[in-house]
This record gives structure tokens, C-alpha cells and sequence, in this order.
């Protein structure tokens, strides 16, 4: 298929998307190292009758991991931290012995993770902070660990909040400075924050994340509902997340990485591989972009394998309101950039976010595309074909 009949089929997805009322948000997609397509469509804010333009900013939440995991490489090129140290090395009174640098980047540290403790006992009018995390989890309610490290592997946003406090202490900087004066400043980020949304609200260009109730025609502000009031309390915790950027940044982001900008090729390789356990696996224990496709961890990045598309490296983020994917098909030079600030009172037709990323790659790699369609209304059945 040519790039042409590419950006045809791309339009005539999101036209029907946005009919729909499937997509609000921004996706940009590139191919052979520039843009093809870019598309924005639906609100920002409701409240103010503000529609998203494409300097319009998302909340990335997990996306945000690949910068963390970037600052920690900065500083290995510094030779001021191994990816080998032990976290007491670095961050003193935390009753854990023995977890690495390498495990937190990789989630095989065994550390649970703190959300699921914060929704039980935290005082939800109140804002945490990494702090909050570290004195009142991990000190002194003290949860046990699931697995010696390196064992298994388990997702923990703990593990990237300590990282974050680890960047701190190495480089005498708070995680915000370090990441300004290392990698949104030098790459020209100019549209891209680490903020707590609920206390710096006057920040431009900021999207509004919204749940949608399809049923009622809807939109609902998430801090008020109590099934997704987290994301109100957790919102001054940074190195999980908390990120806001737009499209274009990100596409900065994407390919600086790929250019070694900010890094020497063989750290950033370092990143690339899957970690091992200690059982030997290396694939298969972590879910990648393809549920089918057997797929291991990184440093802040899902690696899969698929024999259709080559190497793929991705991340998805989700906070209530908020969902992005960023997705990179190595052997082939392509990319994908998602971002919706709107999710739906029914938690299955969310996956819808997925089903569209999926579609996008059925069209760059010249695939059957089916029209994502919610589980309600799965009686659709049309196709775009291809050529």
C-alpha cells in the first residue's frame, strides 16, 4: 500500500470514529522518520466551551515511565549511579535489602504496589506526594515483598516513584528540574510539564479528562466520582507518572530517542532488552501492545516480538479520564502517538482505545482493517479495504 492510500485509509477511520463519537483526542502516526498523519478532534474542556487543538496537553500518566527510565540513564553516562546499585545505596531507612536499580526499571522488584493501599487508607481530600509514599507505605506500614527480586516480574508504581527520589538525591535536583534541564529543555519540549493537575489548574493548554456515560450522553469530571476519586489524591506523586504533553512533543521525544540525542547507543540498548529472570525467562511473563504476542519489560518500555511487524516497543497510559499509547515498530522506522482525555462509564468500552491503535497498525502494514466498534454495538461489521 503507498503512503497515499495509507493517509486515506487513516482519514476514513478517524472520520468514522469521530461520527461516531468514538475518538477525542490527538494520534499522530509517522512513517520512515516524519509525520503522515496527524489528526485532532473533540472538546478540551467542557466548562469553557474549549475545543483541542494540537498544542492542546494530555496527561500521559504511564507513558511518563520512558522519561523516568531515561533520567536514570542519563545519570549511569554521568557515572553517578549503576543500573547494578541497591536502592539503600542511594536512599537510606527503607526496610528492603537487595533490590537494584535494574529491578525498579524493570518491575522485578517484588514491591507491591502503593495505589491499591492509598484508595483503603489515605484521607481522599487530602493530596499525597512521593513523600506520603515513602514514610507512611513503604516505612512504616512496611508491605512484605511478593517475590525475592528478579524472581517475577509484577507492574509497581512504587518502583518508579523510588526512582524518582533516586534521581533526586543523585543529581541534588528535584525530579521536575532534572527533567527540564535534561530532556525536555535540550529536546525542545516546549509544550511538555510534570505537574499536579488539581493544584497548578491556570497551566495552558491543559485537556480536561472526562468519563463518558454513552448511555445518558454525558461527560463526567472523574475526581467527582468515587470509583475513580485516586486521581484526585494521588496527584502530587511523581516517577509513575504525571506528565503533560501534546502529540508533537512527543513525536520529539519518540525520535530523539531513536537518534541518541540524549544517550550513547549502547545505554539506550541497555533499555531495549527485556530484563531475564532469574529462571532464564526473557518473554512472556509481561503483556506487550498484542495480548497473543509473548512479550517482556524493559527500561520503562513493553518489547514484543511480532513475526507481522517486526520489534515492537510501546507503552500505554491510563489514569481516569486518560488514555495514550506510545508505540514504536523498530525494524520498520514507524510510529504511533495516542492520546484521548476521554474514557467511558463502562469500563469494557474502554478498550475501545486499544481496538483504534490496533486498526492504525493493520493500516500501516497493510492489514485487514475492521471498524472499532463498542461491545454493545458489535453487530458492525465493516471493513476498510486495503490496496
Amino acid at each position: 500500500m503507498t503512503s497515499e492510500n495509507k493517509l486515506e485509509k487513516l482519514e476514513e477511520l478517524f472520520s468514522y470514529l469521530t461520527r461516531e463519537k468514538m475518538f477525542n483526542g490527538c494520534v499522530l502516526v509517522s512513517e520512515n522518520g516524519s509525520p503522515m498523519y496527524e489528526y485532532v478532534n473533540g472538546v478540551a474542556a467542557i466548562d469553557q466551551s474549549k475545543q483541542l487543538t494540537k498544542d492542546s496537553r494530555f496527561d500521559i500518566a504511564s507513558v511518563s515511565k520512558s522519561f523516568t527510565a531515561m533520567a536514570i540513564m542519563i545519570l549511569k553516562e554521568q557515572q553517578k549511579i549503576s543500573f547494578e546499585d541497591v536502592l539503600e545505596k542511594h536512599l537510606s531507612n527503607l526496610p528492603y535489602q537487595g533490590i537494584t536499580i535494574r529491578n525498579l526499571l524493570t518491575h522485578t522488584s517484588g514491591l507491591p504496589d502503593y495505589i491499591d493501599w492509598f484508595e483503603e487508607k489515605w484521607d481522599r481530600k487530602k493530596i499525597a506526594t512521593n513523600k506520603e509514599v515513602l514514610e507512611l507505605f513503604l516505612k512504616e506500614h512496611q508491605p512484605s515483598l511478593l517475590f525475592e527480586p528478579g524472581d517475577k516480574w509484577e507492574y509497581s508504581n512504587t518502583g518508579y516513584i523510588l526512582l524518582a527520589e533516586v534521581i533526586k538525591e543523585v543529581s541534588g535536583l528535584t525530579f521536575e528540574e532534572f527533567l527540564e534541564s535534561n530532556i525536555f529543555g535540550p529536546l525542545e519540549m516546549h509544550h511538555t510539564q510534570l505537574l499536579s493537575r488539581r493544584i497548578n489548574k491556570d497551566s495552558l493548554e491543559l485537556a480536561e479528562g472526562y468519563i463518558y456515560d454513552r448511555e445518558n450522553d454525558d461527560y463526567k469530571i472523574p475526581d467527582h466520582m468515587d470509583e475513580h476519586r485516586y486521581v484526585y489524591f494521588i496527584d502530587g506523586v511523581r516517577g509513575d507518572g504525571a506528565i503533560n504533553t501534546t502529540a508533537k512533543d512527543l513525536y520529539k521525544w519518540e525520535q530523539a530517542i531513536y537518534a541518541n540525542v540524549l544517550i550513547k547507543e549502547n545505554t539506550k540498548n541497555e533499555a531495549f532488552k527485556p530484563a531475564v529472570l532469574t529462571n532464564g525467562e526473557s518473554l512472556g511473563y509481561s503483556v506487550g501492545l498484542h495480548p497473543d504476542v509473548e512479550a517482556g519489560y524493559g527500561f520503562g518500555w513493553s518489547i514484543e516480538n511480532s513475526s507481522q511487524t517486526g520489534k515492537i516497543l510501546s507503552h500505554g497510559g491510563y489514569c481516569a479520564g486518560f488514555h495514550s499509547f506510545l508505540i514504536r515498530y523498530v525494524e520498520t522506522n514507524r510510529s504511533i502517538i495516542y492520546l484521548s482525555n476521554v474514557d467511558y462509564l463502562d469500563f469494557y468500552d474502554n478498550k475501545i482505545h486499544h481496538d483504534i491503535v490496533l486498526q492504525i497498525e493493520n493500516i500501516l502494514f497493510d492489514k485487514e482493517v475492521k471498524l472499532p466498534s463498542f461491545p454493545v454495538s458489535n453487530n458492525i461489521s465493516s471493513e476498510i479495504k486495503t490496496s
